[in-house]
């Protein structure tokens, strides 16, 4: 099948875990599409990542198209003419998207960050995507499919290194992050902190670790919580609603309410260095089915192309 992924393409997007799970299919002949920006991304005011880490579209738009609602007809005429009528046209929206609708047998529409990104954001692209998925379901409306985050099989998978950190957090400093690190140093715990490490540097400085931390910012299961259970790290986390979906608690993570909650939670493991290797290695076992593979097989059949 003929399909076409737009998005905004930082370095680092959600976009890219979809793009690298399509690319693997046999059944998929693809074309990518969007606003590109090379290595800059505007985490902490703006830093540029390893240019390795750069996967270029097969058409790349100005960065300075970001956020901007362009019309599909400025780029209808630039696309390949297999690709002007796909089969699937899919949009993973993380902050751009086409104003009108790209011709398609199928037009979908993915939300990746509706915690994060005001509603009103989406409400265009959904109004003429004929399948619309939404990937936390405390955001999810009605008539929306859920599709949530998940792990790439070729990127969050354990290795074997020496322990040098007894918790580690690779992400945006949330003040309750923030409280629960500082609390844990004073405990006498040593700790990895750091934006900015992504796909291999990520997962390396994980495997360093002893414990994972996690705080949502809002209601959100984040993707983390799928690529932490991934990786074999014991894993604490705040709770959120579609954490229990997937995940038992005690049996594959800690859970916390409260920054004191979690500190707690984390000391523990840290002394229970049993208890959390097994504990980890129950989430690997339970988040086998849940790569990015699996969703988009799971996308495409409720879009009805498989």
């Amino acid at each position: 099948m003929k399909v076409v992924l737009s998005a905004l393409f930082y370095p680092f997007t959600m976009a890219h875990f979809f793009w690298r799970a399509l690319e693997r299919r046999e059944d998929v002949d693809l074309f990518v599409l969007g606003a590109f920006t090379d290595t800059w991304i505007p985490w902490n005011g703006g830093i540029h990542l390893p240019r390795k880490y750069v996967k270029t579209p097969d058409l790349p738009l100005p960065s300075n198209m970001q956020n901007s609602g362009i019309s599909y007809k400025i780029i209808e005429g630039l696309l390949p003419e297999k690709f002007k009528n796909p089969d699937l046209w899919l949009q993973v929206d993380a902050g751009w998207h086409f104003k009108d609708k790209p011709k398609a047998g199928v037009t979908a529409l993915v939300k990746t960050d509706p915690h994060a990104i005001p509603d009103t954001h989406y409400l265009v692209p959904s109004s003429y995507s004929d399948f619309v998925f939404g990937m936390q379901t405390p955001y999810l409306k009605p008539e929306e499919f859920y599709l949530p985050y998940a792990y790439d099989p070729e990127i969050h998978y354990p290795e074997d290194r020496p322990k040098e950190y007894d918790v580690c957090v690779v992400g945006l400093g949330y003040k309750e992050r923030l409280d629960v690190l500082n609390k844990c140093k004073k405990n006498g715990l040593s700790i990895y902190y750091s934006i900015g490490e992504v796909y291999d540097e990520y997962r390396e400085r994980y495997a360093r670790s002893k414990i994972a931390f996690n705080w949502s910012s809002l209601l959100d299961l984040p993707t983390r919580i799928f690529e932490y259970a991934a990786m074999g790290i014991p894993m604490v986390t705040n709770r959120v609603p579609d954490l229990s979906t997937f995940f038992v608690e005690r049996d594959h993570y800690l859970g916390a309410d409260s920054v004191d909650e979690a500190v707690e939670n984390i000391m523990f493991l840290a002394n229970n260095e049993s208890f959390a290797n097994e504990m980890a290695q129950s989430a690997k076992r339970k988040v086998q089915h849940h790569s990015w593979d699996n969703r988009i097989t799971q996308l495409l059949e409720t879009c009805k192309l498989i």
